[in-house]
């Protein structure tokens, strides 16, 4: 018994530690490149893509939610900034879904845990979800129940961009008889000296500059992954420890009898008990494939992870602080919608 008992310790640390290693090379690699992205694509033009209200705004919504890293309560605050800037509601929405949802940990996690045709069918379902989804609470409304104590400077913002904007577009002729003749002798002082000073430099000189800074960049975009990483360390760690644990002591009849394919119950019960939980999808990921294995459904284990990584009760507590009750109710009701869906959908397909 005791020989036994050692071996599946052994068994368990060994799973634990290999999966481990795996979870964090492919963290830290993805989260480099992703920050790469975000660097061709500042806050700036994030906010004016997705200050369209219907059409491509949403598609651009998903998109971003898709590129973004995040989980649940780190969405919270760019939903704000968005909101605050002016960016439509409904694009808002849809990347507040899908940003903990589908991201590249989440899909490249998935593709190397269950293959491509998993991965096709999640990532779709849980996209078309919330594009409908956030389209159906911005034509119903549920805007008005934003809590406006927290985006009243929004409209001061947007006539200062536009007068802005307008009178960049004026001609010189307008502008030098206006109140912007003041700065206009000062622009050639700024202009002229830097022609000659950029003609006479040679070509190797900026090259090798751009070089180094490319080099300075990628550096720093491996630190500040490895940093994220070690912020999601202790998440990370949990999930493979529970994956370890269930891997080498859950017995396979219990899972089988209580979430397996067969029983229709096991995908809505996953998906009311992911809810409540705060679970990254990156955290998922090592439990999903453990259960998986141990014979749970597969139905059951996506609505599982899309009910952990979409909602949770400390997003639920800052979401409140933004949210009046019916935007609340919406959101959960929504997330737990699609978990059962696309649970449902992989279970009859697959």
């Amino acid at each position: 018994m005791t020989s036994a008992l050692s071996e599946k310790i052994l068994d368990t640390a060994l799973y634990a530690g290999q999966l481990f290693v795996e979870l964090a090379v492919l963290f830290i690699l993805i989260s480099a490149l992703v920050g790469a992205l975000q660097i061709w694509l500042p806050a700036e033009k994030t906010r004016h893509y997705l200050s369209a209200r219907h059409g491509h705004g949403y598609l651009i919504g998903a998109l971003i939610g898709a590129a973004t890293p995040f989980c649940s309560c780190s969405t919270v605050p760019l939903t704000l900034g968005l909101l605050r800037s002016g960016a439509g509601f409904g694009p808002t929405m849809t990347l507040l879904f899908t940003s903990p949802l589908v991201n590249p940990i989440i899909v490249t996690l998935f593709f190397i845990t269950f293959g491509l045709e998993l991965t096709l069918l999640y990532t779709g379902m849980a996209i078309s979800m919330a594009l409908i989804v956030s389209w159906l609470m911005d034509r119903a409304g549920f805007e008005r129940y934003l809590r406006r104590d927290l985006f009243q400077p929004a409209p001061q913002s947007e006539p200062q961009s536009v007068t802005v904007s307008f009178d960049a577009l004026q001609p010189k002729a307008k502008v030098e008889g206006a109140c912007c003749s003041a700065p206009a002798p000062s622009t050639p002082d700024l202009t002229l000296p830097i022609a000659p000073d950029v003609s006479g430099l040679g070509v190797m000189q900026p090259v090798s500059h751009n070089i180094n800074r490319r080099m300075a960049t990628a550096r720093r975009l491996l630190v500040e992954a490895t940093t994220q990483f070690r912020s999601f360390l202790p998440h990370v760690a949990i999930g493979v420890l529970i994956g370890a644990v269930a891997h080498g002591f859950v017995p396979d009849t219990w899972l089988v009898t209580y979430a397996g394919g067969d029983n229709l119950w096991a995908i809505p019960i996953a998906a009311l008990v992911g809810v409540p939980l705060y679970v990254r999808g990156s955290t998922m990921i090592p439990i999903a494939l453990t259960l998986t294995a141990k014979g749970m459904g597969i139905g059951a284990v996506i609505a599982l992870v899309i009910g952990g990584a979409g909602a949770s009760l400390p997003e639920m507590i800052m979401l409140k602080r933004m949210f009046h009750w019916p935007i609340m109710i919406a959101f959960l009701v929504s997330v737990f919608g699609i978990a059962i869906s696309t649970g449902l959908m992989a279970q009859i397909v697959l």
